[in-house]
């Protein structure tokens, strides 16, 4: 086996995680990606990809050289041979999966909030977010410039629905057979100087790892051992399943009136294009994924939290009047930080999930008969209602009307959670 030099004097995880097939494996097992442009051809890759190789040179550095004698610094998991960003080699991951039907505004959801992370996590919790693979998350920066970086803020624009197949997967020759693999966004999150933890950064610091399937993945018989898109759902520290509340009949009743959102009203030609799925069909499917891959009994409660994020919370608003708009975030004067507010979060969550159990009780009960840790949590991903093209008649936003809120809320209390030392919360705080 080969060794990495070029991690010697660095703390080293003692086992990897690849974060697209899930093997567990040392780092000294892993492979190098040559660098050299005519070396190339990888056996589970395909003719066009660098190939992957055990050095047997290094350079003074540590770095691998490949046999074109060109230094090599990029390494790749030993099962998949898909590359593995080094920030997984000395910080530890946490998985979140992100789940919901066709068109529920999982794009939107996971654009929003990693333009705002990156936004106030520095100013507001003294953390960093940086892309841990920037090619990985190229389609995530693709939407956020779309978004709030559009040279054009007065144009009306549109993302493109998650699809099955694209630059958001993998396909790795097996030999007898070939995988579809997800390509999970990446990002770390460290303390930065002003942080409270920030002496112990390489304690507490993580590696996101954030999966994003089109909603057809959940459908049954979509996962396949050719295909097991949503195997990372037993791995995640956190499931979050994106509720849309217009794509439901007895929301749209509910909200007659009170709402002049054009997905409220009768069901629109775009959701009759994407078919009518069942959101509770696509929960019910992804718990029976994660009890199937993590070994769990029919009647056992999964330990690991779900959020029902019930999105495009500006279309519905008026039927919870009383749930503010404003951050859920105090002032912490002995950390020196802000703080999630508890109590609020707390308030919020009993708010929401009682409004489902009145309007969508089937999606309820077959949280509340899976999870243990089970948290209702409202967002907006644009801030206001989508505008209808005069011209295409589909929907859209003006980038300079974007104005999402709560959108980062649910991944910031799933941090508070499972990754002690990064985002604090308070219990006690009155709001």
């Amino acid at each position: 086996m080969a060794t990495t030099p070029a991690a010697e004097g660095l703390t080293l995880q003692s086992v990897v995680t690849c974060p697209h097939c899930w093997k567990n494996f040392q780092p000294e097992e892993s492979l190098w990606i040559a660098e050299h442009p005519d070396v190339i051809g990888d056996v589970k890759l395909g003719a066009s990809h660098a190939k992957r190789f055990l050095p047997s040179r290094f350079t003074v550095e540590g770095d691998a050289l490949d046999e074109a004698g060109y230094r090599s610094s990029r390494l790749a998991c030993p099962e998949c041979h898909l590359e593995v960003p080094r920030a997984l080699y000395q910080i530890p991951p946490l998985f979140f999966s992100i789940l919901g039907a066709p068109a529920c505004g999982k794009s939107y959801f996971l654009a929003s909030m990693t333009w705002k992370m990156r936004q106030m996590l520095p100013s507001k919790f003294a953390l960093s977010m940086n892309d841990a693979d920037a090619m990985a998350n190229a389609r995530l920066h693709e939407y956020e410039e779309k978004q709030f970086l559009n040279p054009d803020p007065e144009s009306l624009v549109a993302l493109e629905k998650t699809e099955t197949q694209g630059d958001l997967y993998d396909t790795v020759n097996m030999g007898d057979h070939s995988l579809v693999l997800p390509r999970p966004f990446m990002f770390t999150l460290q303390p930065l100087s002003k942080h409270f933890n920030y002496k112990s950064s390489k304690r507490v610091s993580r590696v996101m790892c954030l999966y994003d399937n089109a909603g057809e993945s959940f459908l049954p018989g979509a996962d396949t051992a050719t295909s097991p898109v949503t195997r990372h759902l037993a791995l995640s520290k956190c499931l979050f399943f994106l509720f849309d509340p217009t794509q439901d009949p007895r929301f749209r009743r509910a909200c007659q009136g009170k709402s002049a959102d054009p997905q409220m009203a009768a069901r629109s030609s775009r959701l009759t294009r994407e078919g009518s799925v069942r959101q509770d069909t696509i929960l019910l499917e992804a718990i029976n994924r994660v009890r199937r891959h993590a070994g769990l009994r029919e009647d056992d409660l999964h330990q690991r939290p779900l959020t029902i994020v019930v999105t495009k919370w500006d279309s519905w608003e008026k039927l919870i009047p009383a749930l503010s708009h404003e951050d859920p975030y105090i002032d912490d004067p002995k950390l020196g930080t802000r703080s999630l507010d508890g109590k609020r979060l707390e308030r919020a969550s009993r708010k929401v999930g009682d409004m489902l159990r009145e309007l969508t009780p089937e999606i309820v009960a077959g949280a509340e008969g899976f999870a243990k840790d089970l948290t209702f949590l409202p967002v907006s991903a644009i801030g206001r209602s989508p505008e209808v093209d005069p011209v295409s008649g589909a929907l859209g936003v003006r980038p300079k009307d974007m104005d999402p809120y709560w959108v980062e809320v649910p991944v910031l209390h799933a941090i508070s959670r499972w990754s002690k030392g990064l985002v604090p919360t308070i219990h006690a705080a009155k709001s």
